[in-house]
């Protein structure tokens, strides 16, 4: 069952002064809701599949749910734009992690407006700055069935074999250089990692997810850090918590080094 964007906003933002301003904002934006909510499980290869008949909040066109996936860190915004498009994001708004809604058109974040491109997760209104997540999916009209891969990786970053990624040192030149970093989502593992060639020549490997809501993490090269757009956590390159909320660190990956590559172990 949704939540009403009122009911939301209040529970946000509490009462008195701030409760008024939550019950006086319908007045004078779009009244969106976050999407329903659904929880399902993946399969041991992360993929989650949903019979669309099943759902009437997503079923019609201009229809969306969001999905819960068991034992999984993020949630997903599943949206239908058009006759057999669906398209899956992140669920959170990257300006504050306030779950998302749709309207028909844009992904809308109910507590301040920003939208998204439901294709492809950027940003067409602020104050949100950084896109949202896609997942891979695939849609088979005959059955009805959306299929979605957690587990997909970008194209061109290394796959992760057996817990392990490899980056070669041909195809990243710049982790050869002191104060680099590299990231990329590896296939086998479905979430973006980092790693670092921090000042005085040692490696890090971290994963990036925020550990406060789950929102990605932007690296920062100048500064050798990472931060999180969501509340402004910021984190070290090895992933300690260097201003809150967040308090626990990243999850941080075994990184050794060959004379061709540097290797990241642990990514499971």
């Amino acid at each position: 069952m949704s939540t009403s964007r009122r009911g939301f906003l209040k529970g946000i933002l509490g009462t008195g002064a701030a409760g008024a301003a939550a019950t006086a904002l319908p007045g004078c934006a779009p009244d969106i809701d976050p999407a329903p909510v659904t929880d399902v499980t993946a399969s041991a290869e992360g993929t989650v599949l949903l019979n669309v008949a099943r759902y009437p909040d997503l079923e019609r066109v201009g229809g969306a749910l969001t999905v819960r996936v068991a034992g999984e860190d993020q949630d997903l915004l599943v949206t239908h734009a058009a006759q057999n498009d669906f398209s899956v994001l992140s669920s959170l708004c990257t300006h504050a992690a306030c779950p998302l809604g749709f309207d028909g058109r844009e992904v809308v974040c109910p507590c301040h407006l920003s939208k998204f491109n439901p294709a492809d997760g950027s940003v067409t209104q602020r104050p949100a700055t950084v896109g949202l997540r896609k997942f891979a999916s695939r849609y088979n009209a005959g059955t009805q069935v959306l299929s979605i891969d957690l587990r997909a990786g970008e194209d061109g970053f290394p796959t992760a074999v057996g817990g392990e990624v490899r980056l070669p040192f041909a195809q990243f030149p710049t982790l050869r250089d002191n104060g680099s970093v590299v990231e990329g989502v590896p296939g086998g593992y479905g979430k973006r990692i980092f790693v670092f060639r921090l000042a005085d020549g040692s490696l890090s490997a971290v994963d990036g997810l925020c550990t406060h809501q789950a929102c990605e993490v932007s690296s920062r090269p100048a500064e050798q850090d990472l931060i999180c757009f969501c509340h402004n956590s910021i984190f070290t390159a090895q992933g300690d918590v260097v201003q809150g909320p967040a308090v626990l660190p990243l999850k941080k990956f075994t990184v050794t080094e060959t004379t061709d590559a540097v290797v990241v172990t642990g990514v499971q």
